[in-house]
């Protein structure tokens, strides 16, 4: 690799930054239940769905979204990322 390669290869190199990109699904789904007011019904599905009654699959994917920020300093994020186990 030539002089003139090494440095354009520099360059680029220097240009790049890295970004940390928070990938957000959203699945839905209608349940209807009877019930005395919305805080009831709204606690009624909330148990429901603790016991696995609901679960939530592709089938009711509606949409994703991405946000990039500029990736923190690595004293800043500590020794793991977020998701990451500690093993």
């Amino acid at each position: 690799m030539s002089l003139k390669d090494k440095l354009e290869a520099a360059k680029e190199k220097a240009a790049l930054r890295e970004f940390e990109v928070t990938i957000t699904e959203t699945l839905e789904k209608v349940v209807t239940v009877m019930a005395r007011n919305q805080c009831e019904a709204e606690e009624m599905v909330q148990d429901e769905w603790d016991s696995q009654v609901h679960i939530l699959d592709a089938e009711h994917f509606t949409g994703v979204k991405f946000d990039a920020a500029p990736a923190k300093p690595e004293l800043a994020r500590g020794s793991k990322g977020k998701g990451e186990s500690a093993l």
